[in-house]
């Protein structure tokens, strides 16, 4: 039997795909009754499916793609390198894809990351930050005689991908604790939701006492800590929780003050997403690991790196010599020559600084949802756009079935998004014009309103 793409219409793909595809982070049972989109091909930040229905991307492909779909560029980056060679493995030889990315890497990024380890996604690269800290730690405190650390700090609602090192560290119940028996647990504190305060305080002084409760959890335990693992600015996974101006730079310097290494995963907010190139840059933050992926190669290729200090590389080097861990496709020469392209575009056309004129645009269209009673705790960073949803009760809409008829009323409008839980969100390409962001938010507005009419904020399911 050939294999190939047919002419097979949705219905038909969609039934088919029912009995042999398992789809990740999916409701078995909903998914099983739902009417996917399927999708065919993606041209700027239009998605069209089988039925030639087009779609606006609002979440860049899982916040994958940066200066969108078919981009010129990459593009022609991806096919130069198909027609050399598509991969070669990394251990025991390189190639001059890969030095010129770790070179590109490491000059953009924050002060003191001098080596590159490539791996091919965000959970992994944050896994690798965490087995080298702890290989960090094991050759430091070997030195001084003293207790090898074990365990992790992170935070409540914190989210670092679902291998079981990550899983450890991860803070959304509904992930991971299932696999807790699998798992080292971490210390961890609450995270610095100001809207919905873990502490009952008001905002302001939320801001300030969150940070302080870290701080003193890291004085209390550092001895008995690997490293310092967290998402700065944002916490996309857990709610898009933007955290309050200054919680980043007391976790780093208390960091610093105990002699804690700083991992900052930077898989989701890096490559523009919070506004800068790195969401670490906003507060003066220089990690001793960064972790980065996703919109790495623009959302064309799987790749992700982990950035580490050079101390902490002369520390593995020294003991134990080798670290023993790897990937097939490490450093893929399709994904590093697509990714070069990528960074190259983002100076080129001027995507950072096109960002704050994109946001005023979601905004402005947004302003009419001040007054409407199921719609609270809007909120914007760089260029992306949250608000949170509450039935007529006053409860978080968290009914499976409701956020899937909202995703369903909007993807017949004209835009594809995907909620997490009652949190309603834009994650646009950065490539996005200001036509096409204003048009997904108020499509976005206008589903709601749809969903009100239909009944959706009364809790029936």
């Amino acid at each position: 039997m050939a294999i190939g793409f047919s002419s097979s219409h949705h219905a038909d793909l969609v039934q088919r795909d029912r009995h042999v595809l398992w789809h990740p982070f999916a409701n078995l049972a909903l998914w099983e009754r739902e009417d996917p989109p399927v999708i065919a091909s993606g041209e700027g930040v239009w998605l069209t499916d089988v039925d030639g229905h087009r779609m606006l991307d609002g979440t860049a492909s899982l916040w994958v793609n940066l200066l969108g779909h078919r981009h010129p560029a990459l593009d022609r980056a991806l096919m130069e390198q198909a027609s050399l060679i598509a991969h070669s493995t990394f251990l025991g030889s390189t190639h001059e894809g890969a030095i010129l990315l770790a070179e590109r890497l490491t000059d953009l990024a924050p002060a003191g990351l001098t080596r590159v380890f490539f791996s091919d996604n965000g959970s992994t690269a944050v896994e690798i930050a965490m087995k080298l800290a702890f290989l960090y730690q094991k050759y430091r405190r070997s030195k001084r005689g003293k207790p090898i650390p074990a365990t992790f700090f992170s935070l409540d609602r914190g989210y670092h991908g679902d291998t079981l090192g990550t899983v450890g560290a991860g803070g959304i119940d509904r992930f991971h604790q299932v696999f807790g028996p699998l798992v080292r647990p971490s210390v961890t504190a609450p995270a610095p939701d100001c809207h919905r305060c873990p502490l009952g305080l008001e905002r302001n002084s939320c801001a300030l006492e969150c940070a302080d409760l870290a701080s003193r959890l890291l004085e209390i335990h550092h001895e008995d800590l690997v490293a310092v693992l967290v998402e700065p600015l944002l916490q996309a996974a857990g709610g898009m929780i933007v955290w309050p101006s200054g919680y980043l730079a007391k976790i780093g310097q208390t960091c610093r003050n105990l002699d804690i290494p700083l991992i900052a995963d930077e898989v989701a907010t890096g490559f523009g997403r919070t506004g800068t190139l790195f969401a670490c840059e906003q507060e003066g933050v220089s990690p001793d690991f960064m972790a980065v992926g996703k919109a790495l190669t623009g959302g064309y290729l799987p790749l992700a790196a982990t950035l580490v200090r050079e101390s902490v590389y002369d520390a593995v080097r020294e003991d134990p010599g080798t670290f023993y861990h790897g990937h097939s496709y490490t450093a893929n020469p399709l994904a590093c020559r697509v990714a070069l392209a990528t960074l190259e575009c983002i100076e080129k056309e001027d995507i950072l600084g096109a960002i704050p004129a994109k946001r005023s645009q979601i905004q402005d269209s947004w302003s009419v949802l001040s007054n409407v009673p199921m719609v609270e705790n809007v909120r914007y960073l760089g260029l992306i756009a949250a608000l949170d949803l509450r039935l007529k009760d006053g409860s978080p809409l968290r009914t499976p079935a409701i956020l899937s008829a909202i995703r369903e009323t909007a993807r017949k409008t004209g835009l594809l998004i995907r909620p997490l839980s009652e949190t309603l969100y834009l994650i646009p390409p950065l490539s996005v014009t200001l036509a096409e962001v204003r048009q997904m938010a108020d499509i976005l507005v206008e589903t709601l309103r749809e969903s009100e009419k239909a009944g959706l904020f009364e809790g029936r399911s």
